[in-house]
């Protein structure tokens, strides 16, 4: 993916550019965190199905790339030249032109050229991806199509709905942009997406980003109980052991209770507990890196940590 991540990040470099004095991507936090925690008795073992949990979560996907895509076409908007509280409406066009940067040149994709019985292009594939990816926000309502019925055309123009996504009461409303001082928002600095961080990160490691910072752990440290992270954020077990690779990249800073060993154990255990959890804090200057020369360094590192164990 190096030459697709080079091209999508120059790419998001440049709409950055068009607000140099952007420095923090707001979020409402409804995207990341229900109001109020999922009903049913679940565990790490038996999360929540999808429909009780918050968007970010439910549109996780190994391969897919919605949650990826949505958090870059919140940051097209902010960099747009609309105003705070209102409906932001881009039209940017959904293929790239040798004029105008398309929605799929700011789209990091690993596909490659196929030959053989079928021949197919990376920017056919990518188109391909796209429209899938519309489809999957379009089920969950974050955002909405204009010409569904437009047949090849279906996705140009689509439009930005609120990140709280579907609601059980009715439909969802538009997005609007938010204001700066807006109590119900969080921030990721704008160099999580000017260095290529919203293309490098497993979609596990970007969900537990954005449940970091909506925290608040930009300015503080933070801890998330396990109870919360399950039935508020959607994240199970596999999907909090993230902060790991998000620690050895840099962005992180992960601090153990002091009753824990060097090994992990706890000191007089006595069973499952919220009671020693880490501490974490985001670490904004750490998002300055060129994200895909960190990731590859920090594989590299911890394949040698493993060859020498």
């Amino acid at each position: 993916m190096r030459k697709s991540i080079a091209q999508a990040t120059d790419n998001m470099a440049s709409l950055g550019a068009r607000k140099p004095k952007l420095t923090t991507v707001l979020i409402r936090r409804r995207f990341v965190r229900r109001s109020e925690p999922a009903p049913g008795e679940f565990s790490d073992r038996s999360l929540p199905p999808p429909s009780l949990r918050p968007p970010s979560t439910r549109i996780m996907s190994p391969r897919g790339a919605a949650l990826r895509f949505y958090l870059t076409a919140l940051f097209e908007a902010q960099t747009s030249a609309a105003r705070a509280d209102s409906h932001p409406v881009s039209k940017r066009p959904l293929r790239g032109t040798h004029d105008d940067t398309g929605w799929d040149d700011l789209l990091a994709s690993p596909s490659q050229d196929t030959s053989g019985n079928v021949y197919m292009t990376v920017a056919a594939k990518k188109r391909r991806q796209l429209h899938a990816t519309l489809d999957r926000l379009h089920q969950e309502e974050l955002v909405a199509l204009p010409n569904i019925d437009a047949g090849s055309n279906k996705y140009e123009a689509f439009e930005l709905m609120d990140e709280g996504g579907r609601r059980d009461q009715g439909p969802n409303d538009v997005y609007r942009l938010p204001k700066a001082d807006d109590k119900a928002a969080f921030g990721l600095p704008v160099s999580f997406f000017t260095q290529g961080w919203v293309h490098c990160l497993e979609d596990t490691e970007l969900a537990f980003v954005l449940m970091i910072a909506s925290l608040g752990a930009l300015t503080d440290e933070v801890k998330i109980e396990g109870r919360e992270r399950l039935l508020r954020y959607g994240l199970g077990r596999d999907a909090y052991e993230a902060h790991i690779m998000l620690n050895r990249l840099g962005l992180l800073d992960v601090r153990p209770d002091p009753s824990r060993y060097a090994d992990g154990k706890i000191q007089g255990y006595s069973g499952p507990s919220d009671a020693h959890l880490h501490s974490f804090k985001l670490l904004p200057d750490g998002f300055e890196k060129p994200a895909y020369r960190a990731v590859l360094t920090a594989i590299g590192e911890a394949l040698d940590q493993a060859d020498d164990a």
